[in-house]
């Protein structure tokens, strides 16, 4: 290698929740490692980026005490929490019919009535959350979509219309190419609760961001050559070693790498020998999160609001993210499906205005900020969810170690797929078994 002094243990690629964890894990056993990043930061599908006096989160943004592996690094660093969105005068509604209903407390208690039966599959599908088994499924609702698990739903139109919407904001993509166990697994997770999932779904979040987060987690991997601006182009395995060729002619060689990318990625690396057949179909088929968060400035106080809308609209849930009184209010816009919003870029604000009016009447749009996720060559896609049949025809295999290389992500995690938690559960089971390879003599 041209760069530092000694050989490292192992080369880690990609710098989000998972690669950084690993890192540090890593330093605690007393290795040295490599982590290189393309990115000009870490974070990978989370970013914080201050803008008019906020910390904006423009990718991963919620955490709970359900998921522990997250909560117990924010108890680790000492890290404060605040609610999102704020319960406390919080106007609920649902666009149903052509126009927007409040939803009083006990109609949003019978919508929760309605998630729940909804979910409820989830208690024999998935007994053990925290392992790959699975319970009985006599009717393939492991096979099903969203949109085909709704179709066998009876319930009034606005209950079935706030249900449908609930979908978009958890799938983030096309409620026909979405797999609903995704819904049923994080249920199982959060105790089989609709209410207490919807809680871990999107009810805390990071004062300062999810960035002081991953700092803090980065700056304790001491043993750790943590590079940026780093893009690496292909990985070989050969003669007892891994050698990571990077795209400016660099080169690093150690006894194991990770390979912490987005699932959605893979395939921009060549890699030889080729990973299996079943990663680099996942990567060419892609998880189905390609939806758009959006962060939006609107004119004057609209108070403290959430407000969902069914798949046929542009912007499926709307809720404050900072009220700034008559100088403006902050929202987060969410859109499962990006071909229905008329917003050609985030500078674009009529886009998003004509996209905002069904759910917000008469709103007048600001300003916009956002990450476009989806066309990011570094993720190409949104957070991780998974086409029906994935989750049992390629989730065992992307974690499974090839040769010198071992894989790590939180979209292959156990438990919290998907989240931030699912990153860190990763990184420490990665780092784990990479230190027992090396004790047990592969070098």
């Amino acid at each position: 290698m041209s760069k530092g002094e000694s050989r490292p243990d192992a080369v880690i690629i990609g710098g989000g929740f998972a690669g950084v964890t690993a890192a540090r894990e890593l330093t605690m056993r007393g290795r040295r490692t490599v982590l290189v990043e393309s990115r000009d930061r870490l974070g990978g599908r989370t970013y914080t980026k201050d803008h008019d006096g906020h910390p904006m989160e423009f990718g991963g943004t919620w955490v709970h005490p359900l998921q522990p592996n997250v909560w117990a690094e924010i108890q680790r660093y000492g890290l404060e929490t605040e609610p999102l969105p704020v319960m406390e005068g919080l106007r609920q509604a649902v666009v149903s019919g052509g126009r927007v209903v409040d939803l009083s407390d006990d109609d949003v208690a019978r919508a929760m009535e309605l998630l729940d039966q909804f979910c409820s599959p989830g208690r024999t599908l998935f007994p053990e959350p925290y392992t790959e088994a699975w319970g009985p499924d006599p009717q393939g609702i492991g096979d099903r979509s969203f949109r085909e698990q709704l179709a066998t739903v009876k319930a009034d139109p606005v209950l079935y219309d706030w249900l449908e919407a609930m979908c978009c904001a958890v799938a983030l993509g096309p409620l026909d190419k979405s797999a609903v166990t995704e819904y049923l697994r994080t249920y199982a997770l959060s105790g089989w609760s609709a209410e207490q999932a919807s809680a871990a779904l999107t009810a805390t979040k990071l004062v300062k961001g999810t960035r002081e987060l991953i700092d803090g987690i980065a700056g304790q991997a001491t043993l750790a050559d943590i590079r940026l601006n780093s893009h690496v182009t292909r990985v070989v395995q050969s003669d007892g070693e891994v050698r990571v060729e990077l795209a400016d002619g660099d080169t690093i060689t150690a006894p194991t790498a990770v390979i912490a990318l987005p699932m959605n990625v893979l395939n921009s690396v060549e890699f030889e020998p080729r990973l299996s057949d079943t990663k680099r179909r996942a990567a060419d088929e892609r998880h189905a999160g390609a939806g758009r968060k959006s962060i939006v400035k609107v004119k004057g106080d609209i108070g403290n609001v959430s407000v969902l809308a069914p798949e046929a609209y542009a912007v499926n849930w709307v809720v404050t993210y900072a009220q700034g009184g008559p100088e403006g209010t902050w929202v987060v816009a969410f859109s499962s499906n990006p071909d229905r919003l008329p917003m050609s870029a985030f500078d674009d604000t009529a886009g998003m205005q004509e996209a905002l009016q069904p759910l917000l009447p008469g709103v007048e749009v600001e300003s916009i900020v956002g990450w476009d996720w989806s066309n990011d060559p570094l993720s190409l896609g949104t957070w991780c969810i998974y086409r029906p049949g994935q989750l049992a025809g390629i989730l065992p295999d992307l974690r499974t170690t090839e040769g010198r290389l071992f894989f790590a992500g939180a979209d292959s995690a156990i438990g919290w797929r998907s989240f931030i938690d699912g990153a860190i559960q990763s990184g420490y089971h990665t780092a784990r078994h990479i230190d027992d390879y090396l004790n047990n003599g592969s070098r």
